[in-house]
């Protein structure tokens, strides 16, 4: 989807939510459709894994080198994070601290914290495997027919204007100063460290230097770099890349819960390139409503890094 069409499309919610700040009701009301159309968004995204089920289980022991990588890259972003926090103190500073998470998830009770999280983890999961299996059961020809990438598309368009308009509706009330300068850096800094993370994957695990770094240059944007690839004739790498990007954003979407507890900007490190639309309501929900901008922009540096990076490494 265009960056411009989905910057255009928040701008439109977040000029409507200026508009309408004092009609409480109205937000409220964008806000139940913000939660039913990311439960959409969800159980759509385990549509198309059971649409593309055959490819991803072609090869076991690709489908695994891809998706153990693309786990090594969020445990390799959680460590980091967490050695930050402890060495900077207790892992939150004042330019990290969340800014007005969802109601849902506030709490003085770090145990009750804890749990509040992990129960979000299980409902997204949750959503992408009711949307995989009730796709498994359609029959083939209406399982061949079903537009999941133009109801995909819709889906998210709408969930940006919900978005921009719930970021429109708060602007007035955001304390923006916590958002430190130094949060220019953060996507380039995510992509040093992505293709550090692919680097030391491919010699660890006998796959190359040059392999593993590209299976990370793709940023989360699946669709692109193993189109790019693919174009090179590098087939098994195209197809590791497809597998790993693909799991990358359904680790960030999954561990957003609990990685928004580290570092409200955890999550926008694990959505690389996806931070800009797929992840976009996922850090506004459990981040706060500050670094929905930052999450954006983020998502849009890294998704412009791809296509360079990647043909840069394959030569």
């Amino acid at each position: 989807m265009s960056i411009f069409l989905l910057l255009v499309v928040l701008a439109i919610g977040a000029a409507l939510g200026w508009v309408f700040r004092d009609v409480g009701a109205l937000a409220a009301m964008v806000r139940r459709l913000t939660r039913v159309s990311l439960w959409a968004l969800l159980g759509a995204m385990g549509a198309k894994l059971a649409e593309q089920r055959a490819f991803l289980s072609g090869d076991l022991n690709i489908f695994f080198a891809a998706a153990g990588s693309s786990l090594a890259l969020t445990l390799v972003f959680a460590l980091v994070f967490w050695a930050a926090g402890f060495f900077v103190g207790n892992g939150v500073t004042e330019s990290q601290a969340p800014g007005q998470p969802d109601a849902n998830l506030v709490t003085d009770d770090k145990t009750g914290g804890a749990f509040k999280g992990l129960l979000s983890v299980a409902m997204n999961g949750g959503c992408i495997l009711i949307g995989f299996l009730l796709f498994c059961l359609l029959p083939e020809s209406c399982a061949t027919g079903f537009p999941i990438d133009a109801f995909t598309g819709w889906l998210l368009r709408a969930l940006l204007c919900f978005i921009g308009f719930d970021l429109g509706f708060e602007l007035h009330r955001l304390d923006l100063r916590r958002l430190t300068p130094g949060l220019a850096l953060a996507p380039f800094l995510n992509i040093a460290l992505s293709l550090a993370t692919g680097l030391l994957f491919g010699l660890l695990s006998g796959l190359g230097a040059r392999d593993g770094a590209l299976l990370t240059a793709g940023m989360g944007w699946y669709s692109l770099s193993s189109v790019l690839l693919a174009e090179r004739g590098m087939m098994a790498i195209s197809m590791l890349s497809f597998i790993h990007n693909v799991f990358r954003e359904l680790l960030a979407i999954l561990s957003a819960p609990l990685a928004a507890r580290l570092s409200p900007l955890l999550p926008v490190y694990l959505g690389g390139a996806t931070s800009m639309d797929v992840l976009l309501p996922f850090v506004q929900r459990y981040c706060g409503k500050e670094y929905t901008l930052v999450s954006f922009y983020s998502g849009v540096i890294c998704s412009a890094a791809v296509m360079p990076l990647v043909k840069i490494i394959a030569g």
